[in-house]
């Protein structure tokens, strides 16, 4: 099992990000910035996914009007499952941000809100063939760059089914985009090189050979600052097409035919449910979502891959494993 960084870790990069966002604030004259939080979110855990909107409430906030899910993994050079039993990768780029979005709608503003999910043009990776609905845990073959690819297209088509049922509810007030945000030079290198490399390598007084390859690698990407550039447009307008991927702050109208593929998007749909224990319920209202007790197993053993009594029916499927063998 990999390890993962303790929750004070994670609270602590959340406290220097708000203080970050308050200077800055206070620079350009703003006087009050006590509205301004950290909650700490672990993708790696679904158990913390759920039990983020619960958080979220009793910070009092309000209603959402903009849920960017950004956050993830890259090309995790060997295969790694998470407490949960799932893909690393297919858990961190996409299901657990399918399961955030799901216990935080009922949260969504009806006066309008908007789900942006990072993607990549990464989604092309797949191909023709588009997503193996038979591999998304990985299960049959396990590539670094395939899986990857794998989530970012399983982010697209998650925003297109999320559209599709916002339209079908007749929820106008909802609008789902996904985004290419370029290639950007962000600390995604650690999980290609580990953290503690990456660190060190960084730290270095004269320069390795892995160091002159990073360094390399900025000349040809963008800054982090340039990579946010179009989920700040997005958030900030409100002349979007529902449904769509952007690149460069603008629509990419010739998507390939596998990144609409609405009976893959409706499979997928219907799998991450069940593989997270929900369901996602898009006329679900905020005093439904308190009265519905969301069950959650505290018993799953640590040594997930190796018990799969505490796997799903979907993983055991799968896992090529039936449920009269488990």
């Amino acid at each position: 099992m990999p390890c993962y960084p303790p929750p004070t870790i994670h609270q602590e990069k959340g406290d220097i990000a708000v203080q970050s966002v308050k200077d800055c604030l206070i620079g350009k004259g703003v006087v009050d910035t006590s509205k301004i939080y950290s909650l700490v979110l672990d993708l790696d855990s679904l158990d913390n996914v759920k039990e983020f909107a619960t958080a979220y409430q009793s910070l009092e906030l309000g209603d959402i009007s903009i849920l960017v899910n950004n956050a993830g993994c890259m090309a995790i050079p060997k295969r790694e499952l998470t407490i949960d039993g799932n893909e690393r990768q297919f858990q961190s780029n996409h299901l657990g941000h399918f399961v955030l979005t799901s216990t935080l709608f009922p949260y969504f503003s009806k006066d309008g809100t908007k789900v942006i999910n990072v993607s990549s043009s990464a989604s092309n990776i797949p191909g023709p063939s588009g997503l193996d609905m038979d591999n998304l845990n990985s299960e049959k073959s396990y590539t670094a760059w395939g899986t990857y690819g794998a989530t970012k297209l399983a982010n697209v088509l998650f925003t297109n089914e999320l559209q599709k049922k916002a339209n079908d509810a007749g929820l106008d007030w909802l609008t789902s985009v996904s985004l290419h945000p370029g290639v950007v030079n962000t600390d995604l290198w650690r999980y290609i090189v580990g953290e503690e490399r990456l660190a060190n390598i960084k730290s270095q007084d004269t320069p390795s050979l892995e160091a002159l390859a990073l360094s390399a690698t900025s000349l040809f990407t963008l800054s982090p600052e340039q990579g946010a550039n179009t989920q700040i447009y997005l958030a900030a307008t409100d002349d979007l097409v529902k449904g769509a991927f952007y690149e460069e702050m603008k629509e990419k109208t010739n998507m390939p035919s596998f990144a609409k593929d609405e009976a893959k998007a409706n499979e997928l749909w219907s799998i991450s449910e069940e593989l997270a224990g929900i369901t996602f319920d898009l006329t679900m209202s905020v005093d439904d979502a308190e009265s519905d007790e969301i069950v959650v197993d505290t018993d799953v053993d640590t040594e997930a891959e190796e018990d799969m009594s505490s796997i799903t029916d979907a993983q055991k499927r799968f896992f090529g494993q039936d449920e009269d063998d488990a």
